[in-house]
């Protein structure tokens, strides 16, 4: 995959998530990204006068009435989701909402965290 293709697929996977998150009434969110480039670029204002329509549309999300804080992870500390991203599905090419955290997404994330908290900043 071109570096490109995985940048547009990080906004377009952000851009669903943050309208996912506005529908769902949800008005404090936080986004992980573990695409340096992507997050640059939205926090440092590219989305603005961007030419691809799914930066402009996240420009227009962040402006509204909430609050979301959108940060890079390191793709050490992505493990959840990428284990996310491989559980069995019959929709392959649908968004899954998790409503109920597995037992092996919870372990995941409480090794992510045991392992962030020996990080010192």
């Amino acid at each position: 995959i071109e570096e490109e293709s995985v940048f547009k697929i990080e906004i377009k996977a952000i851009l669903k998530g943050l309208k996912i998150a506005w529908d769902s009434k949800f008005r404090q969110v936080e986004v992980e990204c573990d695409n340096v480039l992507v997050v640059e670029t939205i926090l440092a204002g590219g989305a603005v006068n961007s030419r691809m329509p799914e930066l402009r549309i996240i420009h227009q999300l962040l402006g509204r009435d909430w609050r979301v804080r959108l940060r890079h992870i390191s793709r050490d500390h992505n493990k959840v989701t990428d284990h996310m991203t491989r559980l069995p599905s019959l929709y392959y090419n649908e968004v899954q909402i998790f409503i109920k955290i597995s037992v092996s997404i919870e372990n995941l994330h409480k090794s992510d965290i045991d392992r962030s908290a020996n990080i010192t900043w």
